[in-house]
């Protein structure tokens, strides 16, 4: 199987497309009919022999642009008068070009940069930026890339020793070399060769940094992940990466969830009423019977405390449970500081980065008062309450010596399905202070020390498995 192949799909299966081995199988014979040469057919064979779902055709997608992407290698502030497509480099003597002496002439003639300076070795990656020939520069670099081990790059800030590597590959060394020898020439000649070939190479360093980056993005280790995964979220600030991994993880159980959704539409196999169906035909089991599972989709009402201490946690929850819409279709939202407010329209109307915004901006970083946000939940949402309904918590239980209104968390346990609490301390808290947690307990179906996005996920895969 072509190794290219291969490598793609790892990246696929590393960004979350579950991909079976005849999958694979059949990539390949689609793409030995079709071939290389149309970059649109190509695409289309992988995504029909691939992908199983919108979504996974947009990560394939997504992935195809970024890994069989080439970037012209451009040096020129301004495309070359020949009319050529893109600026550039010719191929070097190294990689089958047309000879030293060929690529040396159209350096010449082409770039302005003068003939090789007599007592002055030339190097081949010289001759290349001199040449003018963005694509043969461009073979030079995807081959260079993938000798100097790019795949190895594990966190950004390997970004230089990466593009260092892939610069060694591609010949640079020697070019140093040259540029100290003009140097040392001090000729016109000599002078004006290595200034243009300064020029140059800046340039190529920065495309190559660039395309070590974009890399990285496509690569980037389930560690990095990870890491975020455990970290305090306290300690997380909100990002475009950490809302990434956050839509990660929720379309992670997105796929795991639907899955469940499909083998209950199917059932479990009834062995009794399957051997028995299959008596008339001597055993053999050609008409087996199903167990229907019945499992509904989880109603939740989210209620969270937006106050100070607690408003990042409450944050990521939000933004979490809003990331499931496509499991969590019937979802309820309320805030609070003192008072409790409905925002479950804010979120249907507005973007979700933006309706998190405008709930902190009105309604957050006050003290809290639960005894007066239970009143509030009970006016406003006890009698829609069910035997269906999971109403979720999330607060430290923090009262300020308040009226804790444990009686209210109680009636709400009694009407609805389950009760549960997320609190972001740390157990050995719970009760210290001004805590009412320890009461609250009491009123619970399940209660958990939620810290991280990964206690999350696993919370809420949970919520979405008893759902």
């Amino acid at each position: 199987m072509d190794l290219k192949l291969a490598e793609f799909v790892g990246i696929l299966r590393h960004n979350g497309v579950r991909i079976a081995s005849p999958e694979v199988a059949d990539a390949a014979r689609a793409i030995a009919l079709v071939g290389y040469g149309d970059r649109l057919q190509f695409r289309d064979a992988l995504r029909a022999t691939l992908a199983k779902s919108e979504p996974e055709q947009h990560i394939l997608d997504t992935c195809f642009d970024a890994f069989f992407r080439v970037d012209p290698v451009v040096t020129d502030r301004e495309p070359p008068s020949s009319g050529a497509p893109d600026s550039g480099m010719a191929i070097s003597p190294a990689q089958g070009g047309q000879g030293q002496g060929g690529a040396q002439g159209h350096g010449a003639q082409g770039q302005g940069g003068g003939p090789p300076i007599p007592g002055v070795p030339s190097s081949p990656l010289a001759d290349a930026l001199l040449a003018g020939d963005s694509t043969a520069l461009t073979l030079l670099m995807a081959q260079a890339s993938a000798a100097s081990g790019q795949d190895r790059i594990r966190v950004l800030t390997q970004k230089g020793l990466f593009a260092r590597r892939l610069l060694l590959a591609m010949g640079v060394d020697s070019l140093d070399r040259e540029l100290a020898a003009l140097d040392a020439n001090g000729t016109a000649a000599a002078v004006r060769r290595a200034s243009l070939l300064r020029e140059r190479l800046t340039a190529l360093r920065q495309q190559v940094r660039t395309a070590v980056e974009r890399n990285f993005r496509l690569r980037r280790d389930r560690s990095d992940d990870a890491a975020l995964r455990e970290t305090d979220l306290a300690l997380l600030r909100e990002s475009d990466e950490t809302r990434a991994v956050v839509r990660r993880l929720a379309r992670k159980l997105i796929v795991r969830h639907q899955r469940r959704e499909r083998l209950a539409l199917r059932g479990r196999l009834d062995v009794k009423a399957t051997l028995r169906r299959n008596v008339a035909h001597d055993g053999a089991l050609i008409d087996p019977r199903w167990r229907r599972i019945r499992k509904d989709r989880p109603r939740i009402i989210a209620v969270c405390d937006v106050s100070r201490s607690v408003s990042q946690y409450s944050r990521f929850l939000l933004l979490f449970l809003y990331s499931l819409q496509k499991v969590i279709p019937r979802l309820r939202t309320f805030v609070f500081t003192s008072p409790l407010h409905e925002v479950t329209a804010l979120f249907e109307r507005e973007d979700i980065d933006d309706a998190l915004d405008t709930v902190m901006d009105r309604y957050g970083l006050g003290s809290s008062d639960y005894g007066r946000a239970l009143a509030d939940f009970e006016r406003l949402a006890l009698r829609d309450i069910d035997t269906r309904t999971t109403v979720l918590v999330l607060g430290d239980a923090r009262n300020n010596r308040g009226d804790a209104r444990l009686d209210l968390l109680q009636k709400v346990r009694r009407r609805a399905r389950q009760l549960i609490w997320l609190n972001p301390e740390d157990r050995s808290r719970w009760g210290s202070g001004d805590s009412e947690m320890l009461r609250y307990l009491t009123a619970c179906s399940h209660a958990y020390a939620c810290r991280s996005l990964g206690e999350l996920e696993h919370i809420v895969d949970r919520l979405l498995r008893t759902g």
